[in-house]
């Protein structure tokens, strides 16, 4: 049992000194890139449902940037929606909702594109319940795409701190 102890300590302190030596530094640690973010990004206001989730997820994972943050983020989000699934009589049984989002970071100073990208992502629901259970569902799919939208952007966001 005690061996066992000391080879997972062994592994895990090789782990950690390789890690180290690659230059590997956390993105919201002390004095990481991403931690310039935190706080300083003003997102434009949201003018539906769909943008008001993808913006409070950014702000959940950035914080929210008041009206002097040195950057701004312009975001515009799509849904559409196609059908997946159906059964031998046609009925439809699922659908796909596919997401796309362009957003813009511009350094507020000077109004230079800092970034700038277009993010596409999907999801899925299931229409074989109710009426009610399928609108549910579709809500429930195009509130998760817009969290996975959101998360998608933090990431480029963070990639592109170092430039900052």
């Amino acid at each position: 049992m005690w061996l066992s102890d000391r080879r997972s300590l062994l592994v895990g302190a090789l782990s950690a000194l390789t890690l180290a030596g690659c230059g590997f530094a956390p993105a919201y640690g002390t004095n990481g890139v991403a931690t310039r973010l935190q706080g300083s990004v003003l997102i434009e206001e949201p003018d539906s449902q769909d943008a008001y989730v993808l913006t409070r997820r950014i702000e959940e994972r950035l914080g929210a940037g008041g009206p002097d943050a040195p950057y701004r983020l312009a975001l515009n989000a799509r849904l559409s929606e196609e059908s997946s699934a159906s059964t031998s009589d046609g009925a439809l049984t699922r659908y796909q909702v596919l997401g796309t989002v362009t957003y813009t970071l511009v350094r507020a100073a000077d109004g230079s594109v800092i970034d700038s990208n277009t993010l596409r992502h999907f999801t899925g629901y299931s229409a074989s319940g109710s009426t009610v259970a399928t609108l549910q569902a579709k809500r429930d799919a195009e509130e998760r795409m817009m969290v996975i939208l959101a998360d998608r952007v933090v990431q480029e966001l963070v990639l592109a701190a170092p430039d900052l």
